[in-house]
């Protein structure tokens, strides 16, 4: 299991399908690593469910004339926040029945994922001929970066490798920043980060990874905006960096 995961927000958020393609891809991706969040959104699939049964039930016991959209009052406000407090209790239950997902097929089909050759299948996808053909480009001495082609027009997404005892320098981001491990590992001020780990990064938040001395680590990285270098040398480079979205 892994040690740092989405919080509920992030995998509700997974579960309804409102997460922009690129994150959800990040998620899907720790998914394929941890099963205590992987029964979650089971959890949360299993509910909506649920929900979208008793809605439907509901509707059909309403006269027609209440069916017709009305401006939210402060009584429909009070009972929403209580319906979404309700919802957050039930995800820790045990009372939701388990349904077979599309998360646990797909893992029983592929359960060599866990070699550290091979990667999860909702990204391998994007990557056909294999990590070590893709186009991969310096940005430090540490640090490369190949970006995947992922269709999201707003977001980069790409792989960051950093080679064994690699030190990225000192950087803080000017946008979110998703990040889940694939490959080896890396630690910063916060802590030693494992395949599977998921991080969220947000807009003035600085760290600096170094890979493990034993293997280089490779991440699956979605950026909202480029990352500022923070260091009197590095720094020099801020102006050209910039976010490639949607191809290569």
């Amino acid at each position: 299991m892994s040690h740092f995961r989405p919080d509920i927000h992030w995998l509700t958020d997974y579960a309804a399908g409102t997460l922009p393609l690129s994150q959800a891809l990040c998620v899907a991706v720790h998914l394929s690593f941890c099963p205590e969040s992987r029964k979650q959104v089971e959890q949360l699939n299993s509910l909506g469910a649920i929900m979208f049964s008793n809605a439907t039930n509901d509707s059909d016991s309403l006269p027609s004339e209440k069916l017709i959209s009305e401006p939210q009052t402060d009584e429909d406000e009070s009972i929403n926040q209580e319906l979404r407090a309700k919802v957050f209790d039930l995800i820790d239950t045990k009372d939701i029945k388990q349904q077979p997902s599309e998360i646990t097929a797909s893992l029983s089909a592929n359960d060599s994922s866990n070699k550290a050759e091979l990667l999860p299948h909702c990204l391998a996808k994007l990557i056909p001929e294999g990590i070590d053909q893709l186009d991969w480009k310096k940005l430090g001495t540490a640090l490369s970066v190949a970006r995947l082609p992922a269709g999201d027009g707003s977001r980069e997404v790409a792989l960051h490798k950093i080679k064994a005892g690699g030190r990225v320098s000192n950087h803080d981001h000017r946008g979110r920043e998703v990040t889940v491990v694939l490959q080896g590992s890396f630690s910063d001020q916060n802590g030693l980060y494992l395949p599977g780990d998921f991080l969220v990064k947000e807009a003035g938040e600085e760290h600096r990874p170094i890979a493990s001395e034993d293997a280089e680590c490779i991440c699956l990285s979605v950026l909202e905006a480029p990352v500022k270098f923070t260091g009197p040398l590095t720094g020099l480079i801020n102006p050209f960096l910039k976010i490639k979205t949607g191809t290569r």
